[in-house]
Order: C-alpha cells, then sequence, then structure tokens
C-alpha cells in the first residue's frame, strides 16, 4: 500500500524521524480494521526508508485512541461473536523476524527502528494494546489510561498478558488488567508503562526532539542490533544471546558507524550518523 492511499493514517519523515500519526480525530481515533492494516504499512515504509531510523506513533488531535471502533464491535456482537478481517493486503514481515513473532500487533517489534508512543490525551483498549506494543511510551499529565477488557467481559487482548508484565512487572500488570479502571500520565509513569511525562502542549515537541537527537546521535546499526537484542534475543538463553552479540560487535568493527564513533570521539564533538 502505498503511503498517498492512506485514509487512517499519516506518515512524514522529517530530520531522521518517521512520524505515523493515527487518523480518525471525528471519533477521537477509535481504532478499526483499515487503521490496523495502514499502521502495519507505515511501519513497514519506516523500516525500508533509510531515511527514517526512529518512529513516533501519536493521535491526531486530542486522544492517542480510545480503543476499538464501537461500530465493529457492535458488528461482531450481532454476528455472535464473528467477524471479518479487513480485506487489504498486509505487508510482509521483515526478513530476519523470529516466526514466533511474526504476530499481528507484535509488527512494531519486527522492523529495525525504535518505536516511540506519544500517549496524547484518552488511551484505552485496543489503543493500550499499540501503545504497549511501541518501544518506548512517553505521555502528558492528562493522559487517561485504561485497559478496559474486565470491564468487556474480555481477555487481556493479542498477548497483552504476556506483554504487559514485562513492561511493568506482574503484580502491577496485574493490577492493571484486573480492575479496568482508567489511571493517570502519573501513575503510568509510577508503574513504570511510561517512561517521560511532559506538559499536555509540550508532548510532541518533547517526543520529536528526543528522537531527532536519537536518530542523528546514535548509530542506526546500534539501535537495530539492540532492538532485535532486547525484544529477541533476551526471550531466548543466555549462551546464544552472548554468541550473537559478538557476531554482532565483530561486524560492527566494520562498519561506518564505528567510524563515525571514533572520529566524534577522537574530535571531542557528537556524534553525527545523519550525515
Amino acid at each position: 500500500m502505498n503511503i498517498k492511499d492512506f485514509d487512517k493514517i499519516t506518515y512524514d519523515v522529517n530530520r531522521g524521524v518517521a512520524l505515523v500519526r493515527l487518523n480518525n480525530p471525528d471519533r477521537r481515533n477509535a481504532w478499526g480494521g483499515r487503521m490496523s492494516v495502514e499502521y502495519r504499512w507505515a511501519l513497514y515504509h519506516a523500516h525500508t526508508d533509510d531515511s527514517a531510523r526512529v518512529v513516533v506513533v501519536t493521535g491526531v488531535g486530542d486522544d492517542f485512541c480510545v480503543g476499538a471502533d464501537t461500530s465493529e464491535l457492535s458488528s461482531i456482537e450481532s454476528a455472535g461473536g464473528a467477524y471479518q478481517k479487513a480485506q487489504l493486503e498486509l505487508p510482509p514481515y521483515p526478513e530476519a523476524t523470529p516466526k514466533a513473532f511474526r504476530r499481528n500487533h507484535a509488527y512494531p517489534w519486527c522492523i529495525n527502528k525504535p518505536v516511540i508512543a506519544a500517549v496524547n490525551g484518552r488511551c484505552a483498549g485496543v489503543g493500550f494494546i499499540v501503545a504497549s506494543y511501541a518501544d518506548l511510551r512517553f505521555g502528558a499529565h492528562n493522559s487517561v489510561l485504561k485497559t478496559a477488557f474486565s470491564k468487556l467481559g474480555l481477555p487481556a487482548e493479542y498477548g497483552l498478558g504476556w506483554v504487559l508484565p514485562r513492561i511493568t512487572g506482574k503484580a502491577n500488570a496485574m493490577q492493571i488488567l484486573l480492575e479496568g479502571e482508567k489511571f493517570s500520565g502519573e501513575e503510568g509513569l509510577r508503574l513504570g508503562w511510561l517512561q517521560k511525562l511532559y506538559e499536555p502542549d509540550l508532548l510532541l515537541e518533547e517526543t520529536l526532539q528526543y528522537a531527532q537527537k536519537l536518530a542523528k546521535e546514535s548509530s542506526s546499526y546500534s539501535l537495530s542490533c539492540m532492538k532485535r537484542q532486547l525484544n529477541f534475543d533476551a526471550e531466548g538463553g543466555f549462551s546464544d544471546a552472548y554468541t550473537r552479540s559478538v557476531t554482532d560487535m565483530n561486524a560492527a568493527l566494520t562498519h561506518p558507524d564505528f567510524k563515525e564513533g571514533l572520529r566524534a570521539l577522537k574530535e571531542k564533538r557528537p556524534t553525527n550518523f545523519l550525515d
């Protein structure tokens, strides 16, 4: 799918950062089938675009994503629990993606660029899942966070019961999921779900500045390796992870990024991997 064909997602690249926006503001960025497919395509474009080194995901308007589109949920209930998948072609998974992680919502983990969610306003249900599959989450003081599943008679969907305790710890994840109550950005930061917190009108600006600094001063080779090490290698045995890290290090020694890192160190200046 071409970027020009996007309807529920916007995609722009500037200063090494791909800005991906959930674009359904009239419904507070409610998540539906087309948005899901376009989001994967946006991530695929970022993965294959050398000018994009970091991805920032946020919502157009006041909210990140309030959850599933209720019109689609009503259709599922009326059909006795059956639902029809969107009839749109999906992008391929990156070649190096382990088979176990070839799952729809895990796609952000599979691309070779860090994904940062700028969680503006309300973030609930499937919106909470989308943000949880980002590599980092920055929020605002007015963020309203909620899992909602226990209030709808649903389980922790799409692997969230596996993902969330790896972010917040088991006890905190249990509390968040069982209660299904809304909680604030401050509480999200305390629980470890959010990594940074900003004033609402500064959230996107600060997140983009952080992402642009990563894009410029951190090696894209290093970012890609470290993301794979933390998301995939860490789920295997120590011996395999150690061996692969040595292989990665040997490859890094001949990579152009290593030369820039050494030059910057000798010249006592910040690294610049964009030029």
